[in-house]
């Protein structure tokens, strides 16, 4: 698991171990929790493309990883790179 740290206000510290601890939960526990929140909230905004942000990364990120890229010469060199 990876560490995150960030500098804050020691009224801002404060104010988040008082609202972690009314939840029941640690500060870590609390600020993952918003975090995530936030982050799954832009994930699914609808982009002008009619899909969400998660469903770009997504097609993004597997683009990225394609090792099949053109332009080809003919069929037979287009077949043998979707092959590998």
């Amino acid at each position: 698991m990876t560490t995150v740290s960030f500098k804050a206000e020691e009224s801002f510290k404060t104010k988040l171990e008082m609202l972690a601890t009314k939840k029941g939960i640690n500060t870590s526990a609390y600020i993952k929790m918003i975090i995530t929140k936030g982050i799954n909230d832009d994930l699914s905004e609808i982009t002008e493309n009619g899909l969400t942000v998660a469903e770009e990364l997504d097609i993004l990120s597997r683009e990225k990883e394609d090792k099949t890229h053109g332009p080809f010469k003919t069929a037979k060199s287009v077949m043998s790179a979707l092959r590998k």
